[in-house]
């Protein structure tokens, strides 16, 4: 999940900024799944920061996409090529991974089922509804994100021949009619309710703040908007994490959730100039996709290990257990961008660029 799925060089000029809120999503998604594990049933405010963690991914990764293509048109297949060079290897490892353990040690997972169709879906972006996690994603179930995102990829390839103002107009306006349709048809097969979900409007505002970026507007946004743009954030706070709507998912979460979103991502562009340089929290945002994908091992393995031993002797155990399960998915995660995404990216490169 820039996004999950653009990295730091993606960016041709590099916002510091954008990189502290891309590591701040990838901890929220950390922290909600370290949370979840051993209190999976008693708080649904947990699943909340992670979905929070989504939502800011997809804001930023509209934003990116709108800077990186500025404001003429550009190559969509090229754009394509990329994106898929920059998604799809270290997916579909993973993907492969948890296929393998499914299918020789399924006693491993909660969630995860082998089933040969579904993993040619899963590596194929296609959604399908997957009873094991009764829900719609596919066999490496944190790929449903990619899943919107490569969906958010081919639309704006298609769009490659417009100006920047008419690709997110037209965007906005498909998305919008999708998300419509959705809501009025409430469609119970997979592929339908996967494309007329809400979700994708998330990456449409951060086009709508790129396109402000490009065209110089951020900075000349006057200060009376910009309060008005941080209480609508902070009402989107407790509107997210205040109120229990009985599900993580929920339509008027969605709505704060956004609502902060933006308003983070506003704030972070009127003060990129006045912020210290955190070279480790940098380091967290250039490997937010590896965190993303790999965290879960982390998770599962120290908190569901740390649980058994420390849980029927340690007070507080379930804390203590939640700081080692984020320390060691952030820490994996580091590994997994210093030594096999670098390297595979680069490689790909010179493949691509000789």
């Amino acid at each position: 999940m820039g996004s999950i799925s653009l990295g730091a060089d993606a960016m041709q000029g590099k916002i510091v900024a954008i990189q502290y809120l891309r590591a701040l999503a990838a901890l929220l998604v950390l922290a909600s799944h370290a949370l979840l594990y051993p209190l999976a049933a008693e708080n649904l405010t947990y699943g909340r920061l992670g979905w929070l963690g989504v939502i800011l991914f997809f804001v930023i990764s509209g934003f990116i996409v709108v800077s990186v293509t500025e404001g003429g048109r550009f190559d969509g297949r090229q754009f394509l090529r990329r994106r898929i060079l920059r998604v799809v290897p270290l997916y579909w490892g993973f993907t492969l991974i948890a296929a393998a353990l499914a299918l020789v040690a399924p006693q491993l997972f909660k969630t995860t089922v082998f089933d040969g169709e579904q993993l040619a879906l899963s590596l194929a972006f296609i959604p399908f509804y997957n009873a094991a996690s009764e829900g719609l994603h596919p066999l490496y179930k944190l790929g449903w994100t990619l899943n919107y995102e490569m969906f958010f990829y081919a639309c704006f390839a298609l769009l490659a021949m417009l100006p920047a103002r008419g690709r997110v107009v037209w965007l906005t306006l498909g998305y919008l009619s999708l998300a419509v349709l959705g809501f009025f048809l409430a469609p119970k097969a997979a592929i339908p309710q996967f494309y007329t979900s809400f979700l994708p409007l998330a990456f449409v505002a951060g086009c709508w703040i790129g396109l402000l970026h490009i065209e110089g507007r951020v900075l000349r946004v006057p200060r009376p908007v910009m309060l008005a743009i941080i209480l609508l954030g902070f009402f989107g706070l407790l509107e997210g994490f205040a109120w229990d709507h009985g599900l993580v998912e929920d339509a008027t979460a969605f709505v704060g959730l956004l609502a902060l979103s933006i308003a983070l991502v506003m704030l972070a562009l009127r003060i990129e100039g006045r912020l210290p340089r955190l070279i480790w929290l940098e380091k967290l945002g250039n490997a937010s996709y590896s965190i993303y994908l790999v965290h879960i091992f982390a998770v599962a393995l120290l908190a569901g290990f740390g649980l058994r031993v420390l849980g029927p002797i340690v007070p507080g155990a379930v804390a203590i257990v939640t700081v080692i399960a984020i320390a060691g998915g952030v820490w994996l995660g580091l590994l997994l961008y210093r030594f096999v995404e670098l390297p595979l990216m680069h490689r790909l490169r010179r493949r691509k660029d000789p």
